[in-house]
């Protein structure tokens, strides 16, 4: 079995080095990675040289063009490598545990349509379009289950045969939800996305989140995400052809932009601005990266 994998980084080359040396420190390693750099200067690429790895391949796509667009690239270039399975991976989001990648490929044959591997995934309502978390009774039941997709950073390994069908990301979502883009269109093809439940639990015990249950509202830090992912998610529900999900993300979303003045009249009045500028540039059809992070 051949395989590798790629990492998106972004002006971060010291993360970025310590990344790489877990990623290989892994008991099964890639054979090649990838780093897709996403970085307008030139500090990334001086340090990818000074490895001097052969196992290492750099691209520098010459603008930030986001996970989106270096997820696409990168399952681009680790399809003409002919790899039978790719690491999708994050500068600053290396593997939880050392042995992920051989536990995780141990799996692989679970279902013989599994198209995507993961440590942690949940399900989707396309209806509603909201994330729904899997029960933690239901991880304790199983060795592996299948899920609707695998989110940022949770050790997604994708099958060549997927990369080779060209199914990736839309480049134009920038950033945010650009995984689940991916998932539902390898569901779509009518490939599996299995996870490993001992490894889901290892995760949620490691983050204290075996009984954790989201609230119905949170206070942003970041409040340009939430542009991100209410566009995002309204153009997916286009690609998919999903109008009632449409229609049941702008209700919810008009209803947060107002909800939002409860946490005092600056934090309201930011937060609906963005969400209307949400709704109007996915009106207008303007994607790809139009604000700030």
């Amino acid at each position: 079995m051949k395989f590798g994998g790629f990492i998106i980084t972004y002006n971060r080359p010291d993360i970025l080095l310590d990344t790489i040396g877990q990623i290989f420190a892994q008991t099964y390693p890639p054979e090649l990675l990838w780093i897709i750099d996403n970085s307008e200067g030139l500090a990334t690429d001086h340090a990818i040289a000074s490895l001097l790895d052969p196992r290492i391949k750099y691209h520098r796509m010459g603008y930030n063009s986001g996970p989106a667009g270096a997820a696409a690239k990168g399952l681009e270039l680790c399809a003409k490598e002919d790899l039978d399975w790719i690491y999708w991976g994050d500068d600053n989001d290396p593997p939880f545990r050392n042995d992920c990648f051989e536990r995780l490929l141990a799996i692989r044959d679970a279902n013989p349509f599994c198209g995507v591997l993961g440590t942690v995934g949940q399900f989707f309502d396309r209806k509603k379009g909201v994330i729904k978390r899997v029960q933690t009774r239901l991880l304790e039941k199983k060795d592996w289950i299948e899920v609707d997709y695998v989110a940022g950073g949770m050790c997604m390994l994708v099958s060549g045969k997927v990369a080779r069908e060209g199914i990736a990301p839309d480049p134009e979502l920038f950033f945010g939800f650009e995984e689940l883009d991916f998932c539902l269109k390898v569901s779509r093809k009518g490939y599996a996305i299995v996870v490993d439940c001992k490894l889901f639990l290892e995760a949620r015990k490691l983050h204290q989140r075996l009984e954790f249950e989201r609230p119905a509202y949170q206070v942003k830090s970041n409040l340009n995400r939430e542009y991100y992912s209410l566009r995002n998610l309204l153009m997916i529900s286009d690609s998919l052809t999903l109008p009632g999900m449409r229609n049941q993300l702008i209700k919810k979303w008009l209803a947060k932009a107002v909800y939002g003045f409860r946490y005092g009249p600056k934090y309201g009045a930011k937060n609906f601005r963005l969400i209307t500028l949400g709704f109007y540039h996915y009106l207008r059809g303007i994607s790809g990266k139009t604000i700030g992070l």
